[in-house]
């Protein structure tokens, strides 16, 4: 049997199905795939997710620390034109 190479939005349309509802029976014969595909599919798809919600942790916290040092950056920017102000 040939092997099929599906693309992304093929394998993206899968799994939106399978999150939709559609029975996994459905899903093998509507797609001609097997079960174990639809599961690795499901299993790759898992990971990277949780790759995705680390990264979004990391650009968070890197956000957080950056809104900190602009707050720092303005306060002191603000005190330093007060001193400025009472020597003229």
């Amino acid at each position: 049997m040939e092997r099929k190479h599906h693309t992304k939005q093929e394998f993206s349309a899968v799994l939106q199905e399978l999150e939709d509802g559609l029975s996994v029976d459905n899903l093998l014969e509507k797609h001609s795939i097997s079960k174990a595909t639809l599961y690795r599919w499901r299993k790759m798809a898992q990971k990277s997710g949780s790759i995705q919600v680390k990264r979004l942790q990391q650009v968070d916290e890197e956000n957080s620390r950056l809104r900190n040092l602009l707050a720092d950056a303005a306060l002191e920017i603000h005190v330093l034109k007060e001193k400025l102000d009472h020597l003229l």
